[in-house]
């Protein structure tokens, strides 16, 4: 295990199985071991290495975090995805059901070292189905979902899937897609939706937002920070 020197977080890389086989790749940040975990689920063609420095800072939240590569993934962020590559030599599927089965074994996986839901925290498609998951699965406390969207038309529905979703959800976007995201989310009652608008400028899409050198980042961490304290 490596040792972070950032406020002395635990980092190491550690693989799971998923549903048909595949090893996953992932990124385990512990701040304490009695934390929660945020699992963190990066946008399509892109790594793990997208949550390098946002892992970090949910830690500082008193948070776990669990960044994982997803078989739809890449070499963004300057960390290969080891899960696609691995996906890419065996030439296996990579349907929306096969990452849910990436992404379900990582909720496994965390549920064996920790007993506490989880939170899933999703960019682009893989938002998308961090949000379809948060409704299937009793272990999970609640869903972050950046710049979701209809990725998987017309064999998936995330509009119809997550109509009447009953798990805290912050969803956030650019201000431009904002109009989409309303309609996408329009399904979800009020006490359980947390949609944020950026309102110090156009924002960013997707996980971006988070970023140190991203314009008015503060905004969506503040906004993020007092979605996590409601939910204590």
């Amino acid at each position: 295990m490596v040792f972070s020197s950032f406020d002395l977080i635990r980092k190491n890389t550690i693989t799971f199985t998923s549903a048909d086989g595949l090893k996953v790749t992932a990124d385990q940040f512990v701040a304490d071991p009695q934390f929660p975990y945020i699992l963190l689920f990066h946008e399509q063609e892109s790594s793990r290495g997208e949550f390098g420095t946002i892992a970090r800072r949910l830690c500082k939240m008193d948070y776990n975090c669990l960044a994982v590569d997803l078989r739809n993934g890449g070499s963004k962020y300057f960390i290969s995805n080891e899960t696609a590559r691995s996906c890419r030599d065996r030439r296996c599927p990579v349907t929306h059901q096969d990452i849910e089965g990436d992404m379900i074994a990582a909720i496994e996986y965390t549920r064996e070292i920790s007993e506490k839901p989880v939170i899933l925290l999703g960019s682009g498609a893989n938002g998308s189905l961090a949000l379809k998951l948060a409704g299937e699965i009793d272990h999970v406390r609640a869903v972050v979902a950046f710049s979701p969207g209809e990725y998987y038309l017309p064999q998936l529905s995330i509009q119809d899937t997550i109509a009447g979703l009953e798990k805290p959800a912050f969803i956030s976007a650019s201000l431009t897609e904002i109009p989409y995201i309303t309609q996408l989310t329009s399904g979800i009652e009020d006490p359980y939706l947390n949609l944020f608008e950026p309102q110090l400028g156009e924002g960013a899409r997707g996980t971006e937002s988070l970023l140190p050198d991203t314009e008015n980042n503060s905004e969506y961490w503040l906004a993020l920070l007092l979605f996590f304290k409601d939910l204590v």
